[in-house]
Formats: C-alpha cells, sequence, structure tokens
C-alpha cells in the first residue's frame, strides 16, 4: 500500500545569524538561569510564488549578559517551504508553521549544542519549545 506524500515539503533552511558569545565573568557553579530561551517565529507567503512560503525562527538566551549564565546566545534560522497547492491557505499556514516550528527549533537546539560544546563552559542544550497560538485577552466590557 502507497501512501500519499506529505503536502508540507522542506525546500530548505538555512542560518541567518549565529551569534554564541562567552560571559568571561561567569562563574560556574553559581546558579545557571534556566537554559530557556526567548523563541520568535513568523510566517510569510511568497506572494509572487503560490504555494511557497517562508519561515523565520529566532531564539535568544542572555540577551543581558546575566553573569548567571555562561553564553549570550542569538540564533536565526529561515526555512523554506512549499505547499500542496489543494490545500486551503488557512490550512497551509497552520501546517507549515506546525512543521517549522519543530524543523527550525531543532535545528537551532542542535547548533547551539554543537557551538557551546566547544566553548569554554562546556556545552548548553535549549530546553523543548511548545508552539502556542497567541493569547487574546477578552475585551472589556464597558459599565453599566
Amino acid at each position: 500500500m502507497e501512501s500519499a506524500p506529505h503536502p508540507v515539503v522542506l525546500e530548505r533552511y538555512f542560518f541567518t545569524r549565529s551569534i554564541v558569545v562567552t560571559v568571561a565573568s561567569h562563574k560556574p557553579g553559581e546558579g545557571v538561569l534556566p537554559v530557556k530561551p526567548e523563541n520568535a517565529i513568523s510566517l510569510t507567503a511568497i506572494a509572487d510564488d503560490p504555494g511557497h512560503y517562508q519561515v523565520v525562527m529566532q531564539s535568544i538566551f542572555n540577551s543581558t549578559g546575566d553573569v548567571t549564565a555562561p553564553y549570550i546566545i542569538d540564533m536565526e534560522c529561515v526555512g523554506l517551504f512549499v505547499v500542496d497547492k489543494r490545500l486551503v491557505a488557512d490550512d497551509a499556514a497552520r501546517e507549515v508553521m506546525i512543521i517549522a516550528h519543530n524543523l527550525l527549533y531543532g535545528a537551532i537546539r542542535e547548533a547551539v549544542a554543537w557551538i557551546t560544546g566547544r566553548q569554554p563552559f562546556g556545552q548548553l542544550v535549549f530546553g523543548l519549545s511548545v508552539l502556542q497560538s497567541p493569547v487574546v485577552l477578552p475585551s472589556p466590557k464597558p459599565d453599566s
């Protein structure tokens, strides 16, 4: 039994920013910030190429240079995806976002682990990232 190909295909991904800076005044063993980066992800449909999407994911860790963490990290990874044109636009965007989050964050985690493994304070491994819908707060009700 042959299965249908997946409707979302990764064309390629690449890093547009790979910054790892050692916090020289870090003292190992004096407490460490949780290894949880701030993540941002954005999706853009490529206007002149239907069915093609670009997703940019950025992960930033310790942007303030807090000495309880060994590194300042800023990574940005871009993924280019092709979607089966039979998918409805909203479904296509949702599918791409879910797949891109997993692939791009995985690539960032791997790069951070590899690069920091060759730094003076040793390997740092980012924790898991959960893709969540933006929180929409209810509108305030007017006073009666």
